[in-house]
């Protein structure tokens, strides 16, 4: 099942867009959202929106997520 990170988990939003916008150099990300998912595949950043975009092609999906919906976000070597 699927647990929300508690709030005193969570980092400073200023650091996690920092991290997002240098992970979305990297070809595979895994990205963990507020309510406890974590997904892997590429990612493009609007710094400026503070939005984003996570995909998989092999998985043919697509997520859209705003930055508030983010945990944390981690580089896939």
């Amino acid at each position: 099942m699927v647990q929300r990170v508690p709030d005193e988990n969570l980092p400073i939003e200023g650091s996690i867009l920092a991290n997002l916008v240098k992970a979305s150099k990297s070809d595979k990300v895994i990205l963990s959202f507020v309510d406890g998912r974590a997904l892997t595949g590429g990612l493009l950043v609007n710094p400026i929106q503070r939005t984003g975009l996570l995909y998989n092609l092999a998985e043919e999906i697509r997520i859209d997520w705003r930055l508030e919906e983010i945990a944390g976000v981690e580089i896939v070597a």
